[in-house]
C-alpha cells in the first residue's frame, strides 16, 4: 500500500486557519502572526528540519528574492556543520542545495509555519528568538502553535524517520515535548533530555545555528563536562538507537 500522506509541497502554503479576516497580519495581545507559511524540499522526506518560525532575516527575504534563498538565510554554514556533526550530511555535502523542489531526502520548515514575533514592552521592539520561543507555549499565541503543529505535524508521511528541532534550550524542549506528547497520546516515548519518539519517528533537539546562539560552539565540541556538549552526546546516543523498536509508554 502506497502512503498517501505527504508534507506541504515546496513553495508557499495556502493556509489561513489562524486568521480571522482577510488581513495578512493577526494581532494576539503582544504577539504578531504574519501569514507567510512555506515549505522547502521533499514532500515525502526521510528527515524533516524545523526551526521555531521565520526570523526577521528570513521574513524580510520572503518579501523579495528567490524563494530557495529564504530558509536559514545567513546561518546555512552552521546548519551544515550541525547536520554533518550528527552524521546526517557527508563532509562533502552542504544544505545549500537541499532547499529545492527536487530534493528527495530532506524537508525544511518551522514548528509554526507563519512568522511569529512578540513585542518587548521595555524596548518597544519585536523579538522572534531566544526567550520568545518558550513563551509561545504558555501565552495566548499557544493556540496558533498547537493548531499549526496539529495541521502540519499531526500525521507525517511514513517516509519520515527523523525530525530535527532547532533549539536546545531546556524550556523550549519542554514546550515542544509536551506539545508533541499531547498530539500523540499514549504512543509517546521520552528518550533523554533532547530526544523523544512517536510511532516510527525520532525527534531530536539540536543547537540552533543562528549566529546569535553562543551555545552553538560548545554544543559542536560535545564535551561531557559542558551542559551544551552533553546535549550533543545525547542527540548522538538517540540517533544510534534509531533502529531499536519503539516502546509505547503513557506520558504522565
Amino acid at each position: 500500500m502506497i502512503d498517501s500522506l505527504q508534507l506541504p509541497p515546496h513553495g508557499r502554503i495556502a493556509c489561513r486557519k489562524c486568521f480571522t479576516s482577510v488581513a495578512e497580519i493577526e494581532e494576539i495581545e503582544q504577539w504578531q502572526v504574519v501569514n507567510d507559511p512555506s515549505a522547502w524540499g521533499a514532500e515525502r522526506p526521510e528527515i524533516l528540519v524545523l526551526g521555531f518560525s521565520k526570523g526577521f532575516t528570513q521574513a524580510t527575504a520572503f518579501k523579495s528574492g528567490a524563494f530557495e534563498d529564504i530558509p536559514f538565510k545567513n546561518m546555512r554554514p552552521r546548519l551544515t556543520e550541525a547536520l554533518q556533526r550528527l552524521g546526517l550530511l557527508a563532509t562533502t555535502e552542504t544544505v545549500q542545495t537541499k532547499f529545492r523542489a527536487t530534493e528527495q531526502r530532506f524537508a525544511f520548515g518551522s514548528l509554526v509555519r507563519c512568522s511569529l514575533s512578540r513585542l518587548n514592552a521595555k524596548s518597544g521592539k519585536r523579538e522572534c528568538s531566544g526567550q520568545v520561543m518558550p513563551k509561545a507555549f504558555v501565552e495566548p499565541v499557544r493556540k496558533v502553535v498547537q493548531r499549526c503543529a496539529e495541521t502540519f505535524l499531526g500525521k507525517l508521511p511514513a517516509s519520515v524517520r527523523l525530525v530535527i528541532m532547532l533549539g536546545s534550550g531546556d524550556s523550549y524542549i519542554d514546550g515542544c515535548r509536551k506539545l508533541i506528547a499531547t498530539m500523540t497520546g499514549k504512543a509517546f516515548r521520552s528518550i533523554n533530555d533532547v530526544a523523544y519518539q512517536t510511532p516510527g519517528v525520532l525527534w531530536i533537539h539540536i543547537a540552533h545555528p543562528s549566529g546569535m546562539n553562543g551555545y552553538f560552539k560548545p554544543w559542536m565540541a560535545g564535551a561531557e563536562t559542558d551542559a551544551s556538549g552533553r546535549k550533543l552526546l545525547q542527540a548522538l546516543s538517540a540517533l544510534a538507537g534509531m533502529q531499536a523498536p519503539a516502546v509505547v509508554t503513557t506520558v504522565q
